[in-house]
């Protein structure tokens, strides 16, 4: 090859080059943005029907498909209709362009006939003006996207962004809004319809015009190389003209949770969301709720919300914001599941599992006595059945819930270690609460049903804790180990045993039912809030009912109704009867008054199943002669006039309360000036006390004496009867 000749054939490659660079490299108006669209995403159900699809943020519905899920027919139909030499071009179709260009220039309009695939493709990204100038761009955009994308991705990014009209882009949304139908179902005259519309949305709108449309088809019959029957087509219209568009919408605050946990590459991918919600669960759920509220109204209960999971997996099976999503009088848009709300005694359960893993004993006996706690005002819990039941076993304390003894408790395993549990057991709502002090037994603090939920299938699940999720195909691990798994059964026996019951809801009640499963329930104050959970091996079942207006209740509904829901839940669908580990425990016969090992002279024993590894003594308080309790017992025997004694001969000097290394934080609706710490003394003869160092008291023990308090470190210390103890607490 001459000089010549190679000089030659450089040049023409490196204007080759220079143009591929120029159309390849130069700033694309629109692409990069285009590139980054968003898909809505389709929600389905664990039996595989469409929830709903979620719209983007300007209401448009615009599915992702995939060019490889059209078969060769439909992909011939697209084309036919709108590009036959796709494949065969650079962009522009060069004899479509010639026989529009004349055109024009007999009638001086533009014809629509010479845009391609790819030209259409370009006014979607950077839609231009009219008239020749902007046709002239429109070709070299066409030309420079060839250099960008294969023809799968332009013919892909086409069936995806096509204009429908009606708040419609993109053939699979097109498909379910035009005709109530996934694309792969579509016959070839049916997705012809649908290749109409986006040439004149407005017009060729099958359900606002169908002849329009069948005329448009028609026309374009003669350009397809595969034959269509004319017939079919009246068949469909007819079939058109009797469908009426409507976007599924069911379980509406489940879809709401799930769209706030979608994240950009979700939303970009616009993959569907295959859900774990049962929809016959749900249904259930639904009925159960709407009869209940039924019976409600004369307490003025007019909401309520309802989640269900699968314990093994931490998968929501039913999960109910409210009583009606759409109800503007009842706020029905606010999800109840994930509302904040004082959840009463539901929060119980945690507390006694930290009890036992401190050392208490299921048959420990707690004192149901006066017992005063807080400030100036002397905060006294009363219980529901408002009377003091004196001593009572962990147990009995725990299934018939208790107020006087979860303050108790409390009081003694310490706000910060309890409320570093409950965030162990996922109740992040708790996150920097800990000046709620003591009332937090009694549920002062404010958490949601999710968390409940969340929380209460740790006792079904040998301590664990497993997050919540709504994806069918999550297989999420074990996180932590809120509980030991003798703690966490232990917990999980007391609340499932109908006879922990009796002492505060009665032989008779809702949640004796024939198979394992514990339960709980809980009012907040002025029942405002009435709360119910139920567990079995297999699933957990959480009710909140109540009114999102914060309107007071009529009267004392306790927590009978939502209990009613979750029991009849439980009753439909759970499906193992038993715990499937029993657990190390063996039945011991105690005495029921003591609750230790049972001696000679006890009046009332029963069996108790007890861990393997608790050591019981034997009872001392039965004894030949008469009944004896401790001295704490003093004031509750005098006021219900009890045949009891106390016996002061092993009592030492002792501080019940506060505790050594007890933290208390002042109540910030408080002045400080107003705020005392309770200091409660046992012993006998009399006892001095001192306060950093400095006597405050002398009295004959038993006694209390409150201590004004300011943020700091305070010594107790208490003497008497040649013996001392001391205790150091902190004060924030």
């Amino acid at each position: 090859m001459s000089f010549t000749k190679k000089k030659t054939l450089l040049s023409i490659l490196l204007f080759i080059g220079a143009v591929f660079g120029l159309l390849r490299f130069t700033p694309f108006a629109g692409l990069k943005e285009f590139e980054q669209s968003h898909y809505s995403i389709p929600i389905y159900s664990a039996q595989n029907n469409l929830l709903a699809v979620l719209p983007l943020e300007n209401g448009l519905r615009r599915e992702f498909l995939s060019v490889d899920q059209l078969d060769g027919d439909l992909i011939n139909v697209i084309l036919g209709s709108e590009d036959r030499r796709f494949y065969f071009h650079r962009g522009f179709d060069l004899i479509s362009l010639i026989r529009a260009s004349l055109n024009y220039a007999g009638s001086g309009e533009i014809s629509s006939g010479a845009s391609t695939i790819t030209m259409q493709l370009v006014r979607m990204i950077n839609p231009g003006v009219k008239g020749i100038k902007s046709k002239l761009l429109e070709l070299f955009n066409a030309l420079r996207l060839e250099t960008h994308y294969s023809k799968k991705e332009i013919l892909q990014a086409y069936i995806n962004h096509l204009p429908f009209g009606s708040n419609i882009e993109g053939l699979k949304s097109a498909s379910f809004h035009f005709l109530g139908k996934e694309v792969s179902s579509l016959s070839p005259e049916e997705l012809l319809i649908l290749m109409m519309i986006p040439r004149r949305p407005s017009d060729y709108n099958p359900l606002e015009n169908s002849e329009a449309n069948r005329e448009a088809v028609l026309r374009t019959l003669d350009r397809l190389d595969k034959d269509l029957n004319v017939e079919t087509f009246d068949e469909i219209y007819r079939d058109i003209n009797e469908y009426s568009p409507l976007w599924p919408s069911k379980a509406p605050h489940f879809i709401q949770m799930i769209r706030s946990r979608l994240n950009e590459s979700q939303w970009r991918s616009g993959t569907s969301v295959y859900s774990s919600l049962d929809e016959d669960f749900q249904a259930g759920a639904q009925r159960y709720l709407k009869e209940t509220l039924d019976v409600t109204a004369e307490n003025r209960i007019s909401n309520g919300a309802v989640l269900a999971i699968d314990n093994k997996s931490g998968r929501i099976l039913a999960y109910i914001g409210s009583a009606d999503f759409y109800s503007e009088e009842l706020e029905g848009q606010n999800d109840g599941v994930r509302i904040l709300r004082q959840p009463g005694s539901t929060l119980k359960p945690f507390l006694y599992g930290k009890a036992v893993e401190s050392g208490f004993g299921i048959s420990t006996p707690l004192p149901d006595i006066p017992l005063e706690f807080g400030n100036r005002e002397i905060y006294i819990p009363e219980n529901y059945n408002e009377r003091f039941n004196g001593p009572v076993r962990l147990s009995v304390a725990l299934g018939s819930s208790l107020n006087v003894t979860a303050v108790y408790l409390l009081e003694r395993v310490g706000v910060q270690p309890f409320l570093e549990k409950l965030l162990s057991a996922g109740f992040t709502s708790l996150l920097g609460k800990e000046d709620l002090g003591v009332g937090l037994a009694l549920g002062n603090g404010e958490v949601s049903l999710w968390e409940l939920v969340q929380g209460f299938s740790i006792f079904s699940r040998k301590g664990n804790f497993l997050p919540l999720t709504y994806n069918w195909g999550d297989q999420k691990s074990l996180s932590n180990q809120v509980y030991p798994p003798q703690v966490s059964m232990t917990i999980r026996n007391i609340l499932s045993n109908n006879k922990n019951r009796i002492l505060g809801f009665g032989r008779i009640n809702p949640l004796n039912v024939g198979f394992d499963a514990l339960f709980k329930t809980g009012t907040s104050n002025q029942f405002n809030n009435i709360w119910a959970l139920g567990s079995t091996e297999d699933i957990t079942v959480g009710v909140w009912m109540g009114n999102f207006s914060g309107e007071t209740i009529i009267g004392s509904p306790g927590s009978s109704y939502p209990a009613r829901i979750v029991v009849s839940l439980l009753k439909d669908f759970h499906k193992v009867d038993n715990f499937s580990d029993e657990g190390d425990f063996q039945k011991r016969e105690i005495c029921s008054l003591s609750g230790k090992s049972a001696g000679p002279h006890c009046l009332y024993t029963l069996e108790e199943e007890i861990p393997i590894e608790e050591a019981l003594e034997t009872c001392d308080w039965h004894r030949e002669s008469s009944t004896f309790l401790p001295p704490e017992y003093t004031r509750w025997i005098n006021m219900y006039h009890q045949n009891y004694e106390i016996d002061f001969s092993s009592v030492n000097v002792e501080i019940i309360q506060p505790r050594d290394g007890s933290l208390f934080y002042l109540d910030p609706t408080l002045p400080d000036e107003a705020q005392a710490i309770a200091v409660r003394i046992h012993g006998r003869n009399e006892v001095s006390l001192f306060i950093n160092d400095r006597i405050v008291h002398k009295a004959t023990a038993p006694f209390i004496y409150f201590q004004d308090v300011e943020r700091g470190v305070y010594r107790i210390k208490a003497e008497g009867n040649g013996e001392s103890t001391e205790s150091t607490i902190l004060i924030k």
